[in-house]
């Protein structure tokens, strides 16, 4: 059975609801606030593995990150490569208004410690095609990129958050499956419209492809042959936005290991993570496969 090995973020969320996004210099009072589990890595491990895909997670928390082993660890995934270390656990700052949309500020803490030790553990464990899962929250991310495609594996990299040094510096020629929404695409193509944005990424790494999200309009994807699909997302009242882009990842990376199926694996990608929009929370906003 091919594996998921995501080399990926751990977050304990601070979570704050608001009437609306703060404006420079204003300060608001929040209509509640709690502390949730999270990280674009916690979150598509979760959603991968209520997918019900075989997944190894590898990253590291401070003393503080049980919390988050023991989630993934319910959800059926593998922490054994999940590290302690003496830095504190990442933490991210999530302010959702009313409408259910979020920003967020990010803390790397722990997430920052990888070492290339780390790497070559967690890519030993691999074997050709399965997939390299890694998103732009921890350290080390060009060296896993290229010891992942040097052992053979799948690499599947989701550029959030966007970082437009690290697009410069990044081996994105070696990735085969892209993940952006409508924000970090125009970010790594320097174009605006989505049909534009995946024109360049094709033309610039014509091996690759390229997945982008785009909320309730769905998920388009360009081919390596250069076709693109499309798949609306299924109505569903928003409640909040947080997980939805990492839930997406995770169910559509489980199908398409299990069926091989872009267009099934679209579709059930844009249904989990418009059922996610409809609760509160990231990793808890999560379905399972059975739910979908």
């Amino acid at each position: 059975m091919k594996r998921i090995i995501n080399i990926g973020s751990l977050n304990l969320d601070k979570i704050y609801q608001l009437p609306h996004t703060p404006l420079p210099g204003e300060t608001l009072t929040a209509s509640s606030n709690r502390i949730g589990l999270g990280g674009k890595g916690l979150n598509q491990s979760i959603a991968a593995a209520r997918a019900e895909a075989a997944v190894i997670h590898a990253g590291a928390v401070g003393p503080d990150g049980e919390p988050l082993t023991a989630a993934l660890r319910e959800a059926g995934a593998d922490v054994s490569l999940v590290r302690v270390r003496d830095t504190a656990t990442g933490h991210a700052l999530i302010l959702v208004n009313e409408k259910g949309n979020n920003s967020i500020v990010l803390s790397p803490g722990a997430n920052h410690t990888l070492t290339i030790n780390d790497l070559d553990e967690a890519i030993g464990q691999g074997h050709p095609g399965d997939i390299l899962l890694l998103q732009n929250e921890t350290n080390l991310i060009a060296e896993a990129i290229r010891r992942g495609h040097a052992a053979g594996l799948k690499i599947a990299f989701n550029f959030a958050p966007f970082d437009p040094q690290a697009a410069r510096e990044l081996p994105l020629e070696l990735v085969d499956i892209l993940f952006v929404n409508e924000i970090e695409g125009a970010g790594v193509a320097g174009a605006g419209d989505t049909g534009r944005i995946l024109a360049i990424l094709h033309e610039r790494y014509p091996a690759m492809l390229t997945v982008m999200t785009r909320g309730p309009e769905g998920a388009f994807a360009c081919t390596p042959s250069g076709e693109v699909l499309h798949e609306p997302s299924p109505p569903e009242e928003v409640v909040e936005t947080t997980a939805a882009g990492d839930t997406f990842i995770g169910f559509f990376l489980a199908e398409l290991l299990r069926s091989g199926d872009l267009g099934k694996a679209l579709k059930l990608g844009c249904k989990a993570g418009a059922r996610c929009v409809s609760r509160p929370g990231a990793a808890e906003s999560i379905p399972t496969l059975g739910e979908l």
